[in-house]
């Protein structure tokens, strides 16, 4: 599984990017790559690779810029999430790599790790929008000040809120919680409520789920779950105990369904689309599944702690592979999809969030301030720092997701962290 469930990607999307304009899709504007100061090589077609859960929006991309780039077109492999990365290492080893690779944000230290990625330092610091970009996604795919990858497909964990639940309970749906105490506060009186109502829910036996939503609960708490440079993990840390502290709590008075110990990520997005559940931390691609839902009336906020609020910058980073023959196609192919005109009239045209902060204020986004609210969390969203992303919080059998339950549902703290801390350092040595 990646940093979030692909859901994301609708097939209204792939419709909507397929028609845009061949005027659109061959403007050039302020990311022109022409005078692209270090020589990059190789400007024939070329060929991407990209995540099964992302096939969509990617293809309708290639599909457009074949359209205007008849003489270097792009031919596009589907590789599955859980396979990518080991392929990828692969084909770069064996001398038969893609040209460009579109990898899950997460995992992008674990190909930097390895020397599998073109630096593209010189081309990024000539874009004049440099600074615009997405910060977690530039600095998780930079190593020793050298950059390798740049945003491409994003998405951003939040906390959704039923407005009409909120109502209900004597909540003002206009001041969302602020606080992991007032999430509790909230869910406590939705929950009273009754009628099978439930203040919040978490997808409990999902690790995915739970890096990409809980995470944000300890960085919101002045804390991490792993020191700076991913190299040991720091489950005692006081911030890591308020944000679990915060969901045992809501698990032991029964402001949950009981459901949630065995989601494994099925009902983690129709749960709240039920009407039934207060509370629930997803990713902005949720924003247009429950638009569509007649009746629900939501809102959105950013994920609290203690004494601050956070996001997961999910989504996929984009680079030129190690060895890729094509290498100038590639990097022009990047910078056309980061050009204004392709975010605004492609991207946020179709309801996802722009790569480029100078972008995400558009008529699209205005028209939905959910989303526009979810562009402007990506300036402060984070990625953790790891090579061993999906072997420590993806992976069903990891150690990330038995101390989130050891935590939560079988109370046993002392147990959480000392199997928690052997798990993780196990992983890590690996």
């Amino acid at each position: 599984m990646s940093s979030t469930p692909r859901l994301r990607r609708l097939a209204p999307v792939l419709a909507a990017l397929i028609t845009v304009t061949l005027g659109a899709c061959s403007n050039t504007d302020d990311a022109t790559t022409s005078a692209a100061p270090a020589e990059l090589t190789g400007d024939g077609p070329a060929n991407l690779w990209v995540r099964a859960g992302d096939e969509p929006m990617d293809k309708a991309l290639v599909a457009a810029w074949n359209d205007a780039n008849p003489n270097r077109k792009i031919t596009m492999l589907t590789v599955p999430d859980a396979q990518y990365v080991q392929k990828y290492v692969q084909a770069v080893r064996s001398g038969d790599a893609p040209d460009l690779v579109a990898v899950d944000i997460a995992n992008v230290k674990s190909l930097t790790s390895q020397k599998l990625l073109t630096d593209i330092t010189a081309q990024v610091d000539a874009l004049p929008y440099k600074k615009a970009l997405a910060p977690a996604a530039v600095e998780v795919s930079t190593v020793d000040g050298k950059i390798f990858a740049l945003p491409h497909q994003l998405d951003v964990s939040m906390l959704y809120y039923n407005k009409t639940l909120f109502t209900k309970a004597g909540l003002d749906p206009a001041k969302p919680p602020a606080t992991l105490d007032e999430v509790v506060g909230a869910a406590r009186k939705i929950t009273a409520l009754g009628d099978g109502n439930y203040g919040f829910a978490f997808a409990g036996n999902c690790a995915g789920c739970n890096a990409y939503t809980l995470l944000p609960y300890i960085w919101a708490s002045g804390g991490d779950i792993m020191n700076a440079d991913g190299t040991q993990a720091t489950l005692d840390d006081p911030a890591v105990a308020a944000a679990l502290n915060a969901h045992k709590t809501m698990w032991d008075e029964k402001l949950m369904p009981a459901a949630v110990k065995d989601d494994n990520g099925a009902t983690w997005l129709t749960g709240f689309q039920s009407g039934k559940i207060g509370m629930v931390a997803l990713g902005s691609f949720a924003v247009s599944v429950y638009k569509a839902q007649a009746g629900l009336d939501f809102g959105v906020t950013t994920i609290p702690g203690s004494s601050g609020t956070s996001a997961f910058l999910g989504g996929d980073v984009i680079g030129i592979a190690k060895g890729a023959k094509n290498a100038k196609t590639a990097w022009d192919f990047i910078a056309w999809s980061m050009s204004e005109d392709v975010q605004k009239t492609v991207v946020a045209k179709t309801g996802q969030l722009t790569v480029r902060s100078d972008a995400a204020d558009n008529s699209f986004t205005q028209a939905e301030p959910r989303l526009l609210a979810a562009n402007k969390l990506i300036a402060q969203a984070k990625v953790p720092v790891t090579a061993k992303y999906n072997s420590l919080f993806i992976d069903p059998t990891g150690p990330y997701l038995q101390f989130v339950r050891d935590w939560v549902f079988t109370g046993d703290t002392a147990k959480a962290i000392s199997t928690g801390k052997s798990g993780f350092s196990s992983r890590l040595a690996s």
